[in-house]
């Protein structure tokens, strides 16, 4: 959904905003790391924004369905990791205080709770991905890669 939102500044300026409203109570996104081989497991898929095949975290809406994750962030992270990445367990952790997330973006309603988990195990029969999803699982990611990417966009 799309918000229009106009905002008078101190100033007097008086400027229009589009504000993009995504479902759901937030978005979760998960670092996942191998403390054994020290390597990451990243995803690379399509991302209709910049119309682009990029890598990036496993990651998804919080949905407020009890069938589904109930609100709950953590369960969230864990659902979405086992269907982006194929990974279930590990020792989790929450990037920020309980009940603080991170804005998404200035143009977008959305705020993002953020976990690292480390020594996730692979899963053989993984939660579906959802409809309009086509990933690419890509295990043993370096620090040295995951920085080349960033820095090459």
């Amino acid at each position: 959904t799309v918000i229009q939102r106009q905002v008078r500044y101190p100033n007097g300026n008086i400027v229009d905003f589009d504000i993009q409203d995504q479902k759901g109570a937030g978005a979760v996104i998960i670092f996942a790391w191998d403390s054994q081989t020290k390597t990451a497991t990243i995803v690379r898929e399509y991302m209709p924004g910049c119309h682009k095949v990029l890598g990036g975290l496993a990651a998804g809406i919080i949905e407020t369905c009890p069938d589904k994750h109930d609100s709950d962030p953590l369960l969230a992270a864990q659902h979405e990791l086992e269907e982006e990445c194929h990974l279930a367990g590990g020792t989790w952790h929450r990037l920020t205080d309980e009940g603080v997330a991170v804005s998404m973006d200035k143009y977008v309603q959305t705020k993002i709770t953020a976990y690292l988990v480390i020594n996730a195990i692979r899963v053989d029969d993984p939660r579906p991905l959802d409809e309009e999803e086509e990933i690419e699982i890509v295990r043993g990611v370096t620090i040295d890669e995951i920085m080349r990417m960033v820095r090459g966009g």
